[in-house]
């Protein structure tokens, strides 16, 4: 049964009332993180994560950090570079990282819940943009092999200057004005 965004409760992660304990994407690093790491990113203001609810149940969640994609000369030419013609000087591009996204292991397939992240990440951008003017073109993210072909799906990219079949987490993009509707 696919869910919505609507359907969903996202909260702040607060290790002082929400026990993540239980929760298990399958993915020992991203539970890892969750259980371990998450509260300490928050207080160093590296990342902040939202706990995702369905039904009252934690069924996911999403880590956001700011970011940007710095582009080399030679990528300021190519494909990236026509992105900007009228200012060639510009060579960093403001972008919203989703530094981790993990839902439970049951409701991986069928239910949508990691589209729909994709679709709140878009929305920040959008106010980013709009109700706090703020530049942010891009979402980011470094992908785990497994994830790449959805993420492809998706229309997110690999950025050229990351595109290395050696990496274990390629980095990509999604640009929020000429990426396709997710």
């Amino acid at each position: 049964m696919p869910v919505t965004l609507t359907d969903l409760e996202l909260v702040c992660f607060d290790p002082t009332i929400h026990d993540v304990s239980g929760f298990d994407c399958d993915d020992a690093d991203l539970n890892d993180f969750l259980k371990n790491d998450a509260a300490r990113y928050q207080a160093e203001h590296l990342s902040h994560t939202r706990l995702v609810f369905w039904k009252g149940q934690l069924v996911a969640y999403i880590t956001l950090l700011a970011d940007c994609i710095i582009l080399k000369t030679n990528e300021k030419k190519g494909v990236l570079g026509q992105l900007l013609p009228f200012h060639q000087s510009i060579y960093t591009f403001p972008a919203l990282k989703i530094g981790r996204i993990g839902v439970q292991k049951e409701l991986q397939r069928g239910h949508r819940i990691g589209t729909q992240l994709l679709k709140y990440a878009l929305g920040l951008v959008a106010r980013l943009n709009r109700e706090l003017n703020i530049g942010c073109r891009f979402i980011t993210l470094d992908a785990y092999p497994k994830s790449i072909s959805w993420y492809e799906s998706r229309g997110f990219k690999f950025n050229k200057q990351y595109k290395d079949p050696n990496k274990t987490h390629p980095s990509m993009r999604y640009d929020i004005l000429k990426g396709p509707e997710i």
